[in-house]
């Protein structure tokens, strides 16, 4: 893939006389993706603050959920939405063989976990971000190892998130006098 395609929008055409929106729904992202094996696209939300902002592309390439382990942040349709989120684990025991292949996958800025990412579900892994001229790759050895340890210490980020927004709540309800 050349530099130039590889920051532009996946082009998800839509096949679909009816489809009346104004952008890529999130169906034909994923259909892209299942398809042709990879799609580029914007994500909109803040569930993966700082590691991925409102407005930045994503790269996802498509693989099997046996590739995907913890540290890796990956792309998941549910629902008729899609998420991008950070693998905390695999299931493992009892759990796996019960409801086979799955990933616990949980938002870097968010208190709760997800319920079981399945194969189902499953759409690849985030390979590249790109923010405004910056590519981030997300298959370099430094940002593997820190995304391991934000794996690690994800469950513990509530400690963290949640003085946090209730500063940001405090300060929002004062308001100076002008």
């Amino acid at each position: 893939m050349s530099a130039s395609t590889a920051v532009s929008p996946a082009r998800i055409e839509t096949k679909h006389p009816d489809a009346v929106h104004s952008g890529p729904h999130p169906n034909y992202i994923s259909e892209k993706i299942r398809t042709h094996g990879s799609a580029c696209f914007r994500v909109l939300g803040q569930s993966m603050f700082p590691w991925i902002r409102s407005g930045d592309f994503v790269f996802v390439r498509r693989c099997a959920i046996t590739a995907a382990s913890a540290g890796d942040v990956i792309a998941y349709e549910r629902d008729r939405r899609l998420f991008v989120h950070r693998v905390i684990r695999r299931n493992a025991g009892d759990q796996a063989v019960r409801i086979g292949s799955s990933l616990i996958a949980k938002g870097d800025a968010l208190d709760g976990k997800d319920l079981p990412v399945m194969e189902s579900e499953f759409l690849g892994r985030v390979i590249r971000i790109h923010r405004g001229r910056r590519h981030v790759d997300m298959e370099f050895f430094g940002r593997v190892l820190c995304g391991k340890f934000l794996a690690l210490v994800s469950p513990a980020s509530v400690l963290l998130y949640a003085p946090l927004r209730a500063l940001k709540a405090a300060f929002s309800v004062w308001k100076p006098v002008a």
